[in-house]
């Protein structure tokens, strides 16, 4: 038999990295009316609430921002740059995914930090075709570009990480981040939107549930909006102990798909 165990809703100390983004500010906003934040990012952001600066490529910066964490949200990655070369975007967009992955796991291992949230890419499952309902289950087929491989090689540093340290690792896939209520009426219907406020309650439930689905080691799931006939399947974040369904399910786009 199997029983769920869910934290009370009590606050809790939790880390971000990468707080500086559009999403690490949501998530800012959204848990700091429960939880006491420490939000981190190497730059800070116009509008963003106080960030501490700190580099995932540092591993005494992670170290600190470990200390006495109950939770740690890992968001930290680097995007293309304009004004470095190719193989100097590659290199740092690698090393912030790989390197800055390795170090928060290592780091709020050491520090007994109870739950990583590592926040991964849906876009790692883009070489299946649009006839296939993609679960967690299903084996990445990310391409050779060096964003989703670098996607695809830090969740599998979370494998291994699990192994060892089984419990403390949830790896949520999400899909691509838009704000509902911003969002044009003519934009085309993408099957892979979130809404921001979805994802920012899926961050949060993803530190305070104590069991995961399917292995009990590491804790795997996707998630979209769910749209009628979705390519991404919801199952096994909407049924299982995670129990999350979004609220957010963009219908007057794919109402006007349909009509």
């Amino acid at each position: 038999m199997c029983f769920l165990f869910i934290r009370k809703k009590v606050s809790m100390n939790i880390s971000i990295t990468g707080a500086a983004g559009s999403l690490g500010r949501a998530i800012t906003a959204a848990l700091s009316e429960r939880h006491t934040i420490s939000p981190t990012d190497i730059r800070m952001a116009p509008g963003a609430r106080m960030i501490v600066r700190a580099d995932v490529l540092d591993i005494e910066a992670v170290e600190e921002l470990c200390k006495g964490m109950d939770a740690v949200i890992h968001v930290a990655r680097a995007t293309w740059d304009s004004r470095l070369s190719d193989v100097e975007n590659e290199r740092h967009i690698l090393e912030t995914r790989l390197k800055g992955t390795y170090n928060v796991l290592k780091a709020a291992s050491e520090a007994g930090v109870k739950r990583v949230v590592q926040v991964s890419d849906l876009c790692i499952f883009s070489g299946y075709g649009e006839d296939f309902i993609v679960s967690e289950d299903f084996l990445p087929l990310p391409d050779t570009s060096v964003y989703q491989q670098s996607v695809y090689l830090s969740e599998q540093i979370a494998c291994e990480f699990a192994q060892q340290y089984p419990g403390m690792i949830l790896t949520l896939r999400m899909g691509k981040l838009v704000d509902q209520d911003k969002l044009a009426a003519d934009s085309p219907l993408e099957d892979i939107w979130l809404d921001y406020r979805d994802a920012t309650r899926a961050i949060e439930r993803a530190v305070m549930i104590d069991q995961f689905d399917g292995s009990s080691k590491w804790g795997l799931y996707n998630l979209t909006a769910g749209l009628p006939n979705e390519r991404y399947s919801l199952l096994k974040i909407s049924s299982g102990h995670f129990g999350f369904r979004p609220k957010f399910n963009f219908e007057d786009w794919w109402q006007e798909e349909t009509s």
